[in-house]
């Protein structure tokens, strides 16, 4: 990776576990995450309609845009769901851990890139952490009966969920922004996903509950919009500069960063179980980021 690749991922990771944290501490994390996503496309619709009158997609561009938002629209509805039912030190190292296993393998299968015997190895660290973090749900702490436990807990299954999705859009958007404008591509995405997780939401939440969570946590909803825009356009940049294989995994640094963001701001019970589990994901994807 160049050194400017890593610059934007490394402020990508820190802004990205900001807003998974404001997510999970607001009121009802689901309506909190949307609207979060819909105030960020809000705020840089403006700067949207500039890029969009200067750099006309084109229609392959387009079609990126509508698969990219499709893919958006389930991924935010199952990162909601897995705040919704787990703590941020579980889902947040299983979702992104999981969609960091799978970029590479994508990337190799579907973008032709390679991926080094060093990186491998890292994927292996990845997945191990991911079991760990997994067993160390609320549903117990010891390797007894692990698979039933792990597939009794919905907040690690749906952050299962949420990481096949990270994996599956961060594949496509490598080559999407080699059509679109990153910031334009990340505006679409964001609005599109936006309006289409509307609709999942509506029918398990009423107006009232919408209207009331952008009351009671406006502020926060508008720094969690910000941060989740700068976040991902900060990858989608980083992507023009690097290929998916690497940039993906070192993205995951903000593991890490949001176990530790767990344990001492939302005072969770983080054990030594999840703490290792967090450190090897966050061990495999420096791996895999070094590897050649």
């Amino acid at each position: 990776m160049t050194g400017a690749a890593v610059l934007l991922v490394l402020i990508s990771a820190f802004a990205h576990a900001s807003w998974n944290l404001l997510a999970k501490r607001a009121g009802t994390p689901e309506l909190a995450n949307w609207w979060m996503a819909t105030s960020g496309a809000v705020i840089m619709l403006p700067t949207a309609i500039v890029l969009l009158i200067l750099d006309v997609p084109s229609p392959t561009g387009w079609a990126f845009i509508g698969g990219t938002i499709a893919l958006h629209i389930l991924y935010f509805f199952t990162l909601g769901r897995a705040y919704r039912y787990g703590d941020l030190s579980i889902v947040y190292p299983v979702a992104r851990g999981l969609g960091l296993t799978l970029i590479p393998v994508l990337g190799v299968i579907l973008l032709n890139e390679s991926v080094s015997v060093q990186a491998s190895f890292g994927m292996a660290f990845i997945l191990a952490g991911i079991i760990a973090v997994g067993l160390s749900s609320g549903a117990g702490n010891t390797l007894q009966g692990g698979v039933r436990r792990i597939l009794a807990d919905k907040g690690v299954l749906f952050a299962v969920a949420t990481g096949v999705l990270i994996g599956s859009y961060s594949v496509l958007d490598k080559r999407g922004v080699e059509h679109v404008t990153p910031v334009l591509y990340m505006f679409f995405l964001t609005a599109g996903g936006s309006i289409g997780t509307l609709a999942l939401l509506y029918r398990s939440y009423s107006r009232a509950q919408f209207t009331g969570e952008m009351r009671a946590h406006w502020r926060t909803i508008v720094i969690g919009g910000l941060l989740q825009f700068l976040a991902y356009a900060l990858v989608l940049s980083a992507l023009r500069l690097s290929q998916v294989s690497y940039v993906g995994p070192f993205r995951e640094l903000a593991i890490g960063i949001g176990v530790v963001m767990g344990a001492l701001i939302l005072k969770e019970n983080v054990t030594r179980g999840r703490a290792v589990g967090a450190a090897s994901v966050a061990a495999g994807a420096i791996v895999i980021a070094l590897a050649p």
